[in-house]
């Protein structure tokens, strides 16, 4: 199984469209791993992880084959993972020769209303509740309540195959539903990535987003009932400008955590 973290920032990205405070023009002067585009990832060459509308320049930066992708997981409406105009691409004059004769997109209901209307014959949308479990193309996905834009039923995602993600963007800590959830299911993950948008600005149990001081409380509870362990390849990611998530600066704060921070184009095989 194998992960690619296509952008790793938050909705403004790293350096902030329109913003000159010092940790942008910093990450400008630096370039490389500082340069971080808006949320997405790719699961082995055919599930895709939200839709910005970075999405293009993914693509071209990563050598993806965007016809090839069969599945598209939407964790909620906002913009930076919700772009619908891209799907509008996927028929017609603009695309050609399709080796994925569909696309099967999969979100929670603010997505699904927001989607709805696009015009494109080979979409085929797929309305998911929470704690349901979904198969298709050899995978298992269970999404799960996040904490995040209320009446949206924005989700996060427990992806299973021959190993087991936990991919859980954007949400603040989780709901206790959702810990017992995993407790009673079983999980084992061999991978997760956790939202750290604030990274030290407090963020609180009941912020939309988490940091640091969060994502080891979760886990710390993850790991008391066995779903996280010694083995289990952990990732901070999501940040916004706000944080100064400069890679030098992540990489020394998270050393001694038995974390590693994202950053665009990294790829992981489990």
């Amino acid at each position: 199984m194998k992960l690619t973290f296509l952008g790793t920032a938050a909705a403004e990205g790293f350096p902030a469209v329109f913003c000159n405070c010092n940790f942008c023009k910093e990450a400008r002067r630096l370039k490389g791993k500082n340069i971080r585009t808006r949320s997405q990832a790719i699961i082995n060459d055919d599930l895709l992880i939200d839709l910005p509308a970075d999405t293009y320049h993914h693509f071209l930066a990563n050598d993806i084959e965007g016809d090839k992708i069969k599945f598209l997981l939407i964790t909620h409406s906002h913009s930076d993972h919700c772009y619908c105009d891209e799907l509008n691409m996927r028929c017609g004059a603009f695309a050609h020769n399709l080796r994925a004769e569909n696309l099967e997109v999969f979100c929670g209901e603010g997505a699904f209303k927001k989607l709805k209307d696009i015009d494109a014959p080979n979409i085929r949308l797929n309305l998911l509740k929470a704690f349901e479990t979904v198969k298709f193309g050899g995978y298992e996905v269970t999404p799960l309540p996040a904490k995040h834009y209320d009446g949206d039923n924005a989700l996060f995602y427990i992806i299973k195959s021959d190993k087991t993600i936990l991919y859980a963007h954007d949400t603040g800590y989780f709901y206790d539903e959702v810990f017992e959830f995993i407790k009673e299911k079983g999980f084992k993950f061999d991978l997760i990535s956790m939202d750290c948008t604030n990274v030290d600005i407090p963020a609180g149990r009941d912020g939309t987003h988490m940091d640091i001081e969060h994502i080891l409380l979760a886990t710390k509870r993850m790991e008391e009932f066995g779903a996280v362990n010694e083995n289990t390849i952990k990732f901070i990611n999501h940040f916004s400008h706000n944080a100064n998530p400069l890679q030098h600066i992540l990489e020394n704060r998270v050393c001694d955590l038995n974390f590693e921070v994202a950053f665009d184009g990294r790829t992981v095989e489990i």
